[in-house]
């Protein structure tokens, strides 16, 4: 059966839209067994003849090469595989046709999110901040206050160092400071203080009641599960593990759960969640950089919307492959990855991140995808991308290139 992501790709390719809804989606994947049944039946359909005018024997197939420039010049990322590239092959006749679709697709609208934003300077953002606070304190579950967190976009110059450098970090940290108004980043900061008995039973997202922000945490860790694909039994480590909602599923799937978080009230929450459930896992407080003196070895580890309050995310992951048995699976998962930044990782300019900055004291880093995955690719991983656009982002699953 094909998987649901190869259904809308094919889609976006070849129609420059997703599928109308999900049954249409189900039933593509039911009646077709490849990617090339699929491309065929569209390319058969009315709508893709009246896309493209001349006829199928007749159109000429664009290039390998300029499918990849395509890509890289809409969607800032090359193709996801070679299938990929083949697909956009068979389905434009030529390199306009092709970023027409590109510019359709709904990750290019992401794209656009901050580009789309209203803009604004250092000096406003405390103005800014009191505003959201006060909305967040007036109404939380109001439309106001979500429209105010989705509003701006802080204006930070890129600097002038080489990416991986140690005066690039800095830069960061210092962009940091001068945003949270503190003296400088603290683990401690990502503490949260809350009414333990409460959210034993209503862990956030259930608590506020607020339906798409439930629906899309359970479809986005059903998302995970299914990208990780893993035997039963399975050891996992995840790290930064909050609220325990992806631990309780992956308990509950009968894996042997590890969790590091940094706080201790957590650690607290989610082993009461596990015991009211007779479920079990080894939980405990740290920090991201313990993975540097465990001596156990995993099949997974997993980093669920948490890799990015990471302060030095390239030393975290050279150390990640000793821990990894062979063949071993890391996971970043709902990750804060916009390709519209202007630099190629650093804080993230959302205005939700950055009320969470300057009110919490949060480190709240964005990625740009080809930074990311570039880095990953110099430390010796395969990457293997899983679209999900309905909820929270894409997983990425990275297995060693030496296993």
């Amino acid at each position: 059966m094909l998987k649901r992501e190869d259904v809308i790709s094919a889609y976006i390719d070849l129609l420059g839209r997703p599928p109308e809804s999900d049954v249409a989606i189900a039933g593509h994947q039911q009646a077709h067994s490849e990617v090339a049944s699929l491309i065929a039946a569209i390319r058969e359909s009315q709508e893709f003849k009246q896309k493209h005018l001349v006829s199928q024997a007749s159109t000429p197939q664009i290039t390998r090469a300029e499918v990849i420039s395509a890509y890289k010049a809409i969607l800032h990322r090359p193709p996801e595989s070679e299938d990929t590239i083949r697909r956009n092959m068979l389905a434009h006749s030529d390199v306009a046709s092709l970023e027409a679709a590109l510019k359709c697709s709904e990750e290019h609208q992401q794209i656009q999110t901050f580009s789309s934003k209203r803009k604004i300077k250092f000096d406003q953002i405390e103005a800014e901040v009191a505003a959201i606070a006060r909305l967040a304190r007036e109404d939380p579950a109001g439309a106001t206050y979500a429209k105010a967190l989705n509003d701006f976009w802080l204006e930070i110059p890129s600097p002038g160092f080489a990416p991986h450098s140690e005066e690039y970090r800095q830069w960061v940290m210092y962009t940091y400071t001068a945003i949270s108004n503190r003296s400088g980043y603290h683990t401690s900061s990502e503490e949260t203080d809350y009414d333990l008995e409460t959210y034993v039973k209503r862990p956030v997202p259930y608590l506020g009641g607020n339906a798409q922000a439930i629906g899309d945490m359970l479809m986005a860790i059903g998302h995970v599960i299914r990208a990780m694909d893993l035997h039963p039994e399975s050891k996992v480590l995840e790290l930064g593990f909050g609220w325990g909602n992806t631990t309780v599923q992956l308990a509950m799937a009968g894996y042997q759960v590890t969790g590091i978080d940094i706080a201790p009230n957590f650690v607290e929450m989610v082993r009461r969640r596990l015991v009211g459930l007779d479920l079990t896992a080894d939980l405990k407080a740290g920090s991201f950089f313990d993975v540097e003196a465990i001596d156990q070895q995993f099949d997974a580890v997993l980093f669920f919307e948490c890799f990015h309050h990471c302060d030095d995310h390239v030393r975290l992951l050279k150390a990640l492959p000793n821990i990894l048995k062979p063949g071993g699976k890391l996971v970043l998962a709902g990750e804060t990855i916009n390709n519209a930044l202007p630099y190629p990782w650093g804080i993230n300019p959302d205005s939700q991140a950055i009320y969470c900055i300057r009110e919490f004291g949060w480190l709240e880093l964005s990625f740009r995808e080809d930074y990311l995955l570039g880095l990953l690719e110099e430390l010796g991983w395969y990457i293997e991308k899983h679209n999900f656009l309905n909820a929270m982002g894409v997983t990425y699953v990275a297995t060693r290139k030496d296993a």
